[in-house]
Formats: structure tokens, C-alpha cells, sequence
């Protein structure tokens, strides 16, 4: 979360709610790690503020000082998170779900079970420590945007339609349903039984392949945060490229051993092309050669029932401000929006009521339309026609806010269309929209059997590990 100012500090404290007892701290300056720690005096402060509150029934979450950003946050009545930032422009809301996802990193690594019923504070330190380098990377400069967003990052693959067929294949003859291909933390394509993992869990599973050192396969185990917090399931994880891992949630089978490189080669060797085309993906999220007018610093497509987002600051190369810079604007950008018009909570009935979206503006022919039927609107599946489309997402452009357009034309085209506009706040506290959709900035046409990507995650890139495929170099 390190991404507001260059010589901004962030200290982030755990602490066992009950004895105050420090569990970690874990700091960052610049957007990079740092071993600046504070002092146990200023610890306890902080810590005694928050619990002399509390004995009033006071609830302390958050403080500000004339360069400093304080957020309190207590888990279950066992864990307390602290964290402090200088970074300029930093904003509650930022930190905020920066607690929320260190906390469940904290329980995806170490189960719910150890962190509400603290038996041995040092052995759970020990325990904890297994979750450092996870932390760090919230702390850190990510291309990722799935802490702030909470939806999973996603990528449009080249060839998605190929790479889902393969994916389902490999699911079945591995013998689970729980199956994913991650570029550097996104996610390129994923089962059906995957995308239906709960929140965090389905943001921290690729953030966590990101940020683990390079490794041709891993055998990892996690407790999911929603679906299971107490029993530990295990992550398995397979290099087809470097930077391109398969990523497999099962129990206690299938074994590592079985996933032997004659089922890698069967069913990934034909697709080599394809999975090298997605290598890129991990930094652009978008094909090479994708229609993006070349205004466009940066974009944020979010789907808001689907929990997905496609988020690029890099659709025009090189080219002035860098994306770290860019990035740095989108998140400020993005929390300011969210923050002051968009409340926790309200989710997609107040997007509709702030843009003035109906069901009849976007052609639809059923309000109540299933979650299935909206997975279309996001990127359809190759298999399965799509309904009548309905806005479901919320599109950001650096420098102004996107609308998108969906049709479902009798041709069987789908067409979606991303344009500026020009907000302008009425009297009633809404938002219009006061441009003409005469000119688009994005026309994308795709006709039936279109390809389908699907995404999330964080973390530095994988570069580095040795390829399972036969024949491919490290």
C-alpha cells in the first residue's frame, strides 16, 4: 500500500488483543521494505489508546495527525491490527482494507483456530512469520489493484477459449475441480468451482502464487478465509513457464507425484504459443494490439456482482508519466471516488443510481437476471451463448470516468464501448452524465465462441523458475 508518496513510511503492528503482546511489525518506505521499527513505547501508546476506549465502549478506528494516517482494526476479540502511514494523500478507506487483507492473509497461512484461541504467544509468532513476505507485498508497490478494489485481477488472453478448454480438461484428469493459470498474480483462466470461491480467498490465492519465490512446483498448505478458516486445504502449484504457474486447490489428493509431466505435455505442450502470448500479460492485461484509444493512460474495468477487475496503466507503451506514477494516480483516484460517492456496502444499486443505468437503456429483456447469466456480461463463457447483456461494471480512466455500453444485437455481435464523460453533481446529491455517447474511446467487437479471461491476484512475477513442459528452458 506503499504507493502515495516516494518517501512516505507505512508500520503496520499486530498485536494479541487481550495482552497488547506484540505478534509483528512489519514496515515500508517508498513503497519497498524497510526494517525501521517503532519503538515498544509508541507500541503501547497506540495499543492503549485503542483498549481504554473500548473499556468505555468506545470504538477508536482511526486518527489523523498533521502527517500521519492512524487505523485501528480488532479481529474476533483476539487480534489487533494497527497501522500508521505518512504517505501524502493516504486514506482511511486505503488502510482500512489493508487491515482486512493482512488479516486474511494472516488466517489463510495460519488457520482462524490458532488466531482466536492464542495458546503460546511465541510459537504463533513463529507461525506468523510464514505470512511476512505475503504482508509485505500490500505494503509494497504492486501492479496489482485487487487489495484496494477487492475483486480479483484479471487478464483478456489471446487465446482464451483454447487455454479454458485445456483448463477444464487438465481439471478432470487431475481430479479436481478447483483449478486456475496465473501470469504474475492475475489470473488468466479459471474453472467454474474456482471463480465460485468466497472473498478474500479468492483474491489472495493468486496475490500469494505472485509473491512466493520461483519454484517449478509447490505443495502449499492454506485455510481459505470464507469456506474454510479452520481445516486446511492444499495449494498446489505447477511452473509451465516462467511467470505461468497452474494453480490446483484440493485435499488430501491428488498427490504431487501424480501430476506427472506426461499429463503436463498431454494437455499443455499443443498450447505453447498461447501460454507464451500471456507471459506479457502479467504488467499490460491486455493483448498486444488490443483497440484502446491512445488517450488512455490507464484503465480499471470493475465488475461489481462478479467481484472481477481488469486494471492496466501500460495500454500506449512507454510514454510519459511511467506507470508507477500512473498507478500511484489511479489508486489515489480510485479511493477518492469510492470514498466520497461510492460508500461501503452499497455496491451496484447505488452505481446504477448515481449513472442513471436502467435495464431498458442497456436492452435487457429480464431484470431479475441470474448471477449465471451476468457471468456473461463479463466475459462469456466459449461454450454457452449470452443472454441479453446488462451493464454490471464500472470502467475508470485515468484522468475521467468511463461508462460502458452493452448490446445484444440480433447479429449475435457483441459490442462494448467505453467512453468518457463529463460528472456533474445535481441538487438530489446524484451524479449525470452530461457528455453524448456519440464518440468512444474502445469498440470492441466479438463475434460467437468469443474467448474468455478470467483473473486476480498480486505479486512480483515468477520469472525465474524451471518449466514442467518438455523442451522449454528456464
Amino acid at each position: 500500500m506503499g504507493e502515495e508518496g516516494t518517501e512516505g513510511t507505512v508500520h503496520l503492528l499486530c498485536l494479541a488483543a487481550s495482552s497488547g503482546v506484540p505478534l509483528f511489525c512489519r514496515s515500508s518506505r517508498g513503497g519497498a521494505p524497510a526494517r525501521q521499527q517503532l519503538p515498544f513505547s509508541v507500541i503501547g501508546s497506540l495499543n492503549g489508546v485503542h483498549m481504554f476506549g473500548q473499556n468505555l465502549e468506545v470504538q477508536l478506528s482511526s486518527a489523523k495527525t498533521e502527517n500521519t494516517t492512524v487505523v485501528w482494526k480488532s479481529f474476533h476479540d483476539s487480534i489487533t491490527l494497527i497501522v500508521l502511514s505518512s504517505e501524502e494523500g493516504t486514506s482511511e478507506l486505503r488502510l482500512e482494507r489493508l487491515l482486512q487483507m493482512v488479516f486474511g492473509a494472516m488466517v489463510l497461512l495460519v488457520g482462524l483456530e490458532e488466531l482466536t484461541n492464542i495458546r503460546n504467544v511465541e510459537r504463533l509468532k513463529k507461525e506468523l512469520r510464514a505470512s511476512y513476505r505475503l504482508i509485505d507485498s500490500f505494503l509494497g508497490d504492486s501492479e496489482l489493484i485487487g487489495d484496494l478494489t477487492q475483486c480479483v485481477d484479471c487478464v483478456v488472453p489471446p487465446e482464451g477459449s483454447l487455454l479454458q478448454e485445456a483448463l477444464s480438461g487438465f481439471a478432470e484428469a487431475a481430479g479436481t475441480a478447483f483449478v486456475s493459470l496465473v501470469v504474475s498474480g492475475r489470473v488468466v483462466a479459471a474453472t467454474e468451482s474456482w471463480w465460485r470461491l468466497g472473498m478474500p480467498e479468492a483474491v489472495l490465492l493468486p496475490w500469494l502464487v505472485g509473491s512466493l519465490p520461483p519454484q517449478a512446483a509447490r505443495d502449499y498448505p492454506v485455510y481459505l478465509p470464507h469456506g474454510s478458516p479452520t481445516v486446511p486445504h492444499r495449494l498446489l502449484t505447477l511452473t509451465l513457464l516462467p511467470g505461468l504457474e497452474l494453480c490446483l486447490l484440493c485435499g488430501p489428493r491428488p498427490p504431487l507425484s501424480q501430476l506427472d509431466a506426461q499429463l503436463l505435455e498431454r494437455w499443455w505442450q499443443p498450447l505453447l504459443d498461447p501460454l507464451r502470448a500471456c507471459l506479457p500479460l502479467g504488467s499490460r492485461a491486455l493483448p498486444a494490439g488490443f483497440p484502446l484509444h491512445t488517450d488512455i493512460l490507464g484503465l480499471l474495468l470493475l465488475h461489481l456482482e462478479l467481484k472481477r477487475c481488469l486494471f492496466t496503466v501500460e495500454p500506449s507503451g512507454d510514454q510519459e508519466p511511467s506507470s508507477e506514477q500512473r498507478r500511484r494516480l489511479f489508486r489515489s483516484f480510485y479511493t477518492l471516488v469510492t470514498a466520497t460517492h461510492f460508500p461501503p456496502g452499497e455496491g451496484y444499486l447505488l452505481l446504477r443510481h448515481h449513472f442513471h443505468i436502467t435495464d431498458e437503456e442497456t436492452g435487457s429483456a429480464n431484470k431479475q437476471q441470474s448471477h449465471d447469466s451476468a457471468r456473461q456480461a463479463w466475459l462469456p463463457h466459449p461454450h454457452t451463448p449470452a443472454p441479453a447483456l446488462q451493464v454490471r461494471a464500472l470502467p475508470i480512466v485515468l484522468g475521467g470516468v468511463g461508462v460502458v455500453d452493452s448490446t445484444e444485437p440480433r447479429s449475435g455481435r457483441k459490442s462494448c464501448h467505453i467512453r468518457p464523460v463529463r460528472l456533474r453533481e445535481t441538487k438530489e446529491g446524484t451524479w449525470s452524465d452530461t457528455t453524448t455517447p456519440a464518440k468512444t474511446l474502445m469498440d470492441v467487437t466479438k463475434r460467437g465462441g468469443a474467448a474468455r479471461g478470467e483473473g486476480g491476484g498480486g505479486g512480483p512475477s515468477g520469472a525465474g523458475a524451471e518449466s514442467l513442459l518438455p523442451g522449454v528452458g528456464g
